[in-house]
């Protein structure tokens, strides 16, 4: 409201300056010609006045220095030299009344008079009231305007004042009085009685708070009682609005967050939520403060919601010069059930130099459990608590990064943590031109706390004193932690590539587990044997020669030689089955030929194709190593046995890949010349990994042994279905290819399918195309982005939720908000994921994956948690497998299959009306496992939202918001959320 007062202020300036250039005049003349003018064309308005051109001796008194310049437009001037001094500058048709002092400016269609005896001056008919160069808006009316010199006040009726306060406003007054401070003439005080205010700017506005009187003291506005209209029907009537008129970043009161039912219950099951009730203190132009309070009443408790009260503090700084800016937030939960939660977020972003750079966000919580129980967005409740930290600098040609990463589980105690990972790499180092070195290193550690994952001692049984029950609970302090180190050096020499490298991977579990133990040579189980920890070290070095490659462009032959371990495993190797020894394989060399050539063929066209191109891209590759041995010592420490072992036979084995593509031209049925460019549509593309086949392993076994490729899968796409892909996957044996006990049984393990199709990604789009008709035009969304200062809107629901913060601004009273449609679009995904169940060695070393188990660790006692939960798992399985497991006879995960499609369809019902459904649907269970359906409607300044939630068991929310644009806090919730007992079987 800033520029209100401003306004208002500039009358009493303008008259003031009027005091000792204006002479008496006559009565006041009504001639009309000036129209209202609208608020986007204000500015204009005083763009048409144009002074007379002055003579040379004008000029000369324009020129002097030390004066006050005022001058004067108008039909007709009447000065009257009584007692009374009067000057009436009157206007007439097309010449208006002017007064220009100072760079301030009055404009009327009737006339301005002023009176020295009694220091009054009045104005009136259609004015503007202007300051050009100051920024500030006009001030326009129809009516009258007086002001008193020597009360220092002014009285305006029926102006429309424009009002930038972040966010443009229009308020319409008719009458407001402006009583300027004697001792302070920049604090004004401003009585308004009637008037409305609003931020739409159509000549008839879409929406209005309409008040009954309104006063600015100090730096606040306030006005009572306020009555908000949509067009002309009263919606909802406030006891007072107010508003701090300051310029710029200032302390203040922050707008509490809350919905009329929140005020008046509107149900007798509704929970009172009000939040944002606290205060902002700007502390300098480089940081700010903020605190406030959330709660949430315990009235009608559960055992899962006992209401809250969270006090929350938020400190954002920012050194321009520095380089330098983050925030820090804070919150402190604490439940009516004595539970407590202390949440911490810290951004920061730093750049020491060009080079250097350092990038934080960590989040911490105190309690997940309560972290996760008091968000009301399921899809954050089972969202990680992330942390990264991430720092870059460059030493010469060398770089170096330091990072540090941290995660907590919503519900669970588990975690995972990664500190310190650090790499280094250079540019090429040479000396002189035959030898260049490019050395890279890096190191990581990552550790895993509080293991919650099923096994052997992760829980504890105890009887309760009291009860004399047996009773359990879960077991703290397991973890296994894994350390890798690698250095590369690869070498230039000549032209020629050397490459070099160096790896060490250290893992430990420090949990008991249970280790079936084999007889080296008959394969038999001797025992089970559980160990109160295992752990693994990997030491291996691999060098590889690359050759000049032969006969590039005809078939792109590359041949190599490499010295590569016999076993696919590394060279040294100590595990707790060795007793801790380090144990090694042999290495043998290796030598490679590969080519991929492409072979294409042109076939003649037919309809609106001018010529078709069938390109086939085969990878062959061709390698050999003699025959090797691998230690008895080294299988052991590996928990492998000698029976039906294949990793030391000879080498002889083919490598075979294969893409297809089908493209076509396309004819331009609109150009008569022949000149213009063919577009190329891509009809199919085909492309299969790669098949080895071992000719020393088929060699007595069957052909079936030859094949040494464990998985493998395929990927189809076209053009003519855009936005279309399909990929599948295949486990070609049951078991290890190392092994002659493999099994060759194909299993499909993962199916993978996307279709995105909309007004501009669809078959029928292409087809215009192909038959030289116009293709659709695409139309712009009816509602333009938001705006500077506006909340952007929220993406449905998903992504980006691992490193939301914890606590802050960011966290305070958001609102969900569909964006708008453009068009229409759907989207459709097929995801299968069907592990092959582990088969063979003992039984009892299999883990069956129950998600239930999983997600009531997560959920608790509540049921829309516990069943958001099995969705994600449906989708995707969390086993939580711990670190270097990976050793023979360890236990083996057998995870159920999961079969989901998703959809997602969004389209505009009318130009106003925008739609969208999403859903999941569980193949294997037969039923829905989510329903998020949305219906929108645009109001132009105010947007509407209908929302609708329902999952399997029952459960179903409703929810229903109008907000306006221009202010988000001013809006209207209504939730309605039905919680059912029975929860739906997985």
């Amino acid at each position: 409201m800033k520029h209100l007062i401003g306004g208002a202020i500039l009358c009493c300036v303008a008259a003031g300056s009027l005091s000792a250039q204006i002479i008496p005049g006559r009565p006041p003349i009504r001639t009309g010609g000036l129209q209202p003018v609208r608020p986007d064309s204000i500015r204009d308005s005083t763009k048409i006045i144009k002074w007379p051109t002055p003579d040379s001796a004008t000029m000369s008194l324009l020129n002097k220095k030390g004066y006050s310049i005022t001058r004067y437009q108008g039909d007709t001037a009447y000065l009257i030299n009584s007692e009374q001094k009067v000057l009436d500058l009157l206007a007439a048709g097309k010449r208006r009344a002017i007064v220009d002092r100072d760079s301030q400016l009055v404009v009327s269609d009737s006339g301005i008079y002023y009176t020295e005896a009694t220091r009054h001056v009045t104005t009136g008919g259609h004015y503007v009231l202007s300051s050009p160069g100051s920024g500030q808006a006009d001030i326009v009316g129809l009516g009258r305007v007086d002001y008193n010199l020597n009360e220092r006040s002014v009285r305006i009726t029926h102006a429309h004042l424009p009002v930038n306060n972040g966010q443009m406003w229009y308020m319409d007054v008719a009458l407001a009085e402006v009583l300027a401070d004697t001792t302070n003439a920049k604090q004004s005080t401003i009585i308004v009685k009637g008037g409305s205010l609003t931020s739409c700017d159509d000549s008839i506005p879409d929406f209005r708070f309409v008040y009954r009187e309104a006063k600015r003291a100090g730096n606040f506005l306030a006005a009572r009682p306020a009555v908000l209209y949509i067009k002309d029907v009263p919606v909802l009537w406030l006891p007072f609005i107010f508003s701090d008129t300051r310029p710029g970043r200032h302390s203040g009161i922050l707008p509490p967050q809350f919905g009329l039912g929140d005020i008046v219950r509107n149900s007798p099951t509704y929970r009172r939520n009000v939040d944002h009730v606290g205060y902002y203190w700007a502390l300098s132009d480089y940081m700010d403060f903020a605190t406030w309070l959330d709660w949430r009443s315990s009235a009608g408790a559960t055992q899962g919601d006992p209401g809250w009260l969270r006090l929350n503090g938020d400190w954002n700084y920012k050194w321009i010069d520095r380089f330098m800016a983050g925030r820090i937030g804070v919150g402190y939960t604490s439940q009516r059930d004595g539970s407590t939660n202390t949440a911490v977020t810290w951004t920061h972003s730093q750049e020491f130099s060009h080079d250097s750079r350092l990038n934080l966000s960590a989040n911490y919580v105190t309690n997940t459990v309560l972290q996760r129980q008091n968000t009301f967005n399921p899809y954050t409740a089972l969202a990680t608590i992330a942390s990264q930290a991430n720092y870059q600098t460059k030493f010469g040609p060398a770089s170096v990064t330091l990072g540090a990463s941290r995660k907590q589980y919503p519900g669970r105690i588990q975690v995972d943590q990664g500190f310190p990972t650090f790499s280094l790499t250079t540019t090429p180092l040479t000396v002189g031109k035959w030898l260049s070195w490019t050395p890279a290193f890096s190191f990581s550690r990552n550790d895993v706390f509080n293991i919650d994952q099923a096994g052997i001692g992760s829980v504890t049984y105890f009887r309760d004193p009291t009860t004399q029950l047996l009773d359990s609970t879960q077991t703290k302090g397991r973890s296994s932690a894994t350390t890798s180190i690698s250095f590369d050096t690869p070498l230039q020499i000549f032209g020629k590539d050397f490459k070099n490298s160096f790896r060490i991977n250290q893992q430990r579990n420090d949990f008991p587990q249970q280790i079936a133990l084999y007889d080296l040579n008959t394969g038999q189980v001797k025992d089970n044997r559980i160990f109160a920890a295992t752990y693994r070290t990997d030491i291996d070095w691999l060098p590889d020669f690359t050759l000049p490659p032969l006969a590039r462009n005809l078939f792109n032959l590359s041949p190599s030689i490499s010295f590569a371990n016999v076993d696919p495993g590394p060279y040294w190797v100590a595990t707790n089955l060795s007793d801790g020894k380090y144990v090694h394989q042999s290495k043998r060399i290796s030598l490679g030929l590969s080519a991929s050539p492409t072979i294409f063929g042109l076939f003649p066209g037919f309809g609106p194709f001018t010529r078709f191109r069938h390109s086939i891209t085969p990878s062959f590759g061709y390698s050999w190593a003699p025959h090797a041995n691998v230690s008895d010592e080294y299988l052991a420490a590996l928990g492998r046995t000698k029976v039906g072992y294949l990793g030391s036979l000879e080498q002889n084995a083919l490598n075979f890949g294969l893409t297809q593509n089908v493209e076509a031209k396309v004819r331009n049925l609109k150009d008569t010349t022949g000149n213009a460019p063919a577009e190329v549509l891509r009809i199919l593309t085909l492309n299969m990994t790669s098949l080895t086949y071992d000719f020393a392993r088929a060699r007595g076994r069957g052909w079936k042994a030859g094949l040494t490729t464990e998985n493998w899968g395929y990927s189809v796409s076209s053009d003519l279905l855009p936005g279309f892909d399909f990929s599948t996957q295949y486990s070609l044996f049951q078991g290890s290819t190392l092994s002659d006990t493999a099994k060759f049984a194909p299993y499909l393990t993962s199916i993978s399918a996307t279709l995105n199709i909309g007004r501009d990604q669809n078959p029928l789009a292409v087809f215009t195309r192909l038959f030289g008709l116009a293709a659709p035009a695409a139309k712009a969304s009816p509602t333009p982005p938001p705006t500077a200062g506006q909340r952007p809107a929220d993406s449905a629901q998903v992504a980006q939720v691992a490193a939301l913060p914890v606590a802050g601004s960011a966290q305070s009273g958001d609102r969900f908000i569909v964006p708008p449609v453009a068009g229409w679009k759907a989207s459709f995904s097929l995801s299968r994921s069907s592990p092959r169940p582990p088969s063979g060695g003992d039984s009892a070393n299999i883990i069956n994956f129950d998600p239930r188990v999983r997600c009531q660790q997560v959920a608790g006692n509540n049921p829309f948690l516990l069943d958001a939960c099995l969705q994600q798992q449906r989708v995707q399985p969390t086993i939580d497998q711990p670190i270097g497991t990976n050793l023979g006879g360890a236990p083996a995960f057998n995870i159920p299959a999961t079969t989901s499609i998703n959809s997602n369809i969004a389209f505009n019902l009318t130009q106003k009306w925008s739609t969208s459904w999403q859903t999941t649907y569980d193949v294997e269970h037969h039923q829905f496992a989510s329903q998020i359906v949305s219906l929108q409607r645009e109001l132009h300044d105010w947007r509407a939202i209908f929302g609708f939630t329902q999952s399997p068991n029952g459960n179903f929310a409703f929810h229903f918001t109008i907000a306006l644009k221009a202010e988000p806090d001013i809006k209207f919730d209504y939730n309605r959320s039905t919680v059912r007992s029975g929860i739906a079987p997985f």
